[in-house]
């Protein structure tokens, strides 16, 4: 149900009263009292102003006190209904276990009933738009579909739905949260479409956190909820969000492996993501630093154990895959999976560092090099799959029916093309002119301890260094124009 203008329709003598009630008086009350008087209001359109006229209800929005005042004033909506409620700003919401249908009807009703009353008498109302009317939705997984009778609310039906968006989170009648996903996959793909057209123009640490925060925070909210960490094909749909996004802030190519992929980004698969971010939660319940009717649910040994030394929960038996889906018995679940080392974590960042160096690889490092492209085919060869012979073979490309190298002297690896094609002699003398200057003992090095310098650099040298070894190899990539033709 939602409030129809809500902050405009706060009476504001009413809500000087419920001040009163709820033990505000003296100087405060004054305070607040002038905070709401004397507030004029006109319309401004194409330079033509109305007159002004005086505010006797509704609090300023975009104020500090305007959302206090009103849940104030809406705060005993709950007062002697029979079903639980939830309020949020301008929406209620109200929720009943149906046991009997009719029974529930009539509960639900009655309440409806003494809701109408309430903004009558406190001079609100209740959406009247037909199209913003009360939803009713009912939550069955039964097969078997139950009739339940109609709820009437401002004497007009209550509208059947199968689903209905809380706090930007969708709840569908079966709870398969189907809705949400498809909403979350939708906006989430409109975001990965900008970060490829933003790969040539920003930097790459630019591009991870613009994902992070406007594309993997959709994916974050009420991840709790919906994670279902028995279902494949959730995981591998949601997975593949995050995978076509590190495409498209690397620019490599669709086959590429996506655990080598998360490895030079730094980041840490959905499914491992939404696992540490639960077990999180749960660290939070058992040692009750969240409210305590999550504790309450948490399944209790039968003899007391000091908490800080349980190192288990008892289980949760599952009947259904559905249940043993949901966050309490699969949290339990990997919880009890843990190390005693970790769960005993006396402190929750203790806990959670523990949690990340399990999930989070360490990215790799470009040096905060700007050069898009040279990024791009490098971080391709990194992964191995790029223009190379040896990477189309493997990848099984239509056109490449073996993977020697054109020039017939042997397979077109990244060693070959670095260090022996003969099409890139004149540009390869550049290139090892240039590394042998930085460090002349460089050439004891073998052809696969030398590519690997040519694409990470190496520990051992300082980051200014590293970041002209891989400009000199960024520079051999690109004069070389082996990567400038079509792919396919």
């Amino acid at each position: 149900m939602d409030i129809s203008k809500a902050f405009d329709k706060v009476w504001h003598e009413g809500l000087i009263y419920k001040l009163k009630c709820n033990g505000v008086g003296g100087n405060m009350l004054q305070i607040l009292f002038s905070f709401l008087q004397d507030r004029y209001q006109r319309v401004v359109l194409n330079g033509q102003s109305s007159n002004w006229i005086k505010i006797s209800a509704g609090v300023p929005q975009g104020s500090i006190l305007g959302p206090l005042l009103f849940l104030i004033y809406i705060n005993d909506i709950s007062q002697n209904l029979e079903s639980d409620v939830k309020l949020f700003a301008d929406d209620t919401s109200l929720f009943s276990p149906v046991f009997e249908p009719n029974l529930s009807a009539e509960t639900l009703n009655n309440d409806l009933i003494k809701i109408s009353h309430w903004a009558y008498q406190w001079k609100m109302s209740f959406n009247p738009n037909v199209s913003k009317q009360a939803h009713e939705v009912v939550f069955s997984r039964k097969r078997n579909v139950t009739n339940h009778p109609n709820l009437i609310f401002n004497d007009i039906d209550v509208k059947k739905v199968n689903s209905q968006k809380h706090l930007g989170f969708i709840l569908d009648n079966k709870l398969s949260f189907k809705d949400h996903l498809n909403m979350v996959i939708e906006k989430t793909s409109r975001g990965i479409n900008v970060l490829r057209k933003l790969r040539y123009h920003l930097s790459r640490p630019s591009l991870i956190t613009i994902y992070k925060s406007f594309i993997r925070s959709l994916l974050d909210y009420a991840d709790v909820i919906y994670d279902q960490p028995y279902n494949s094909s959730v995981i591998n749909r949601l997975e593949s969000i995050q995978y076509n996004a590190a495409l498209a802030i690397t620019g490599c190519i669709r086959g590429s492996s996506r655990d080598k992929l998360y490895k030079e980004l730094g980041l840490e698969p959905l499914h491992s993501r939404r696992w540490f971010r639960k077990l999180c939660i749960f660290y939070k319940i058992i040692y009750e630093k969240s409210p305590k009717y999550l504790y309450d649910l948490v399944p209790k040994h039968n003899q007391f154990v000091n908490l800080r030394n349980r190192n288990r929960i008892p289980n949760i038996f599952c009947r259904t895959e559905f249940f043993r889906n949901s966050f309490l018995p699969s949290v339990i679940n990997e919880w009890n999976k843990l190390d005693a080392s970790i769960i005993n974590s006396e402190t929750f960042s203790i806990f959670r560092s523990s949690l990340l160096k399990k999930i989070r690889p360490t990215a790799k490092n470009i040096f905060n090099i700007s050069n898009p492209l040279g990024i791009q085919h490098l971080t391709r060869l990194r992964l191995g799959l790029s223009h190379l012979r040896e990477h189309k073979f493997h990848h099984n490309f239509n056109d490449t029916l073996n993977p020697l190298c054109p020039c017939n002297l042997e397979v077109e690896s990244v060693s070959h093309f670095f260090l022996r094609c003969h099409f890139f002699d004149a540009e390869r003398l550049v290139l090892m002119n240039g590394i042998f200057n930085l460090d002349p003992n460089i050439h004891h090095l073998d052809d696969i301890s030398f590519s690997n310098l040519l694409l990470y650099g190496n520990t051992k040298y300082s980051n200014e260094i590293n970041k002209k070894i891989l400009e000199i190899s960024i520079n051999y990539i690109l004069v070389s124009k082996r990567f400038e033709e079509p792919l396919f």
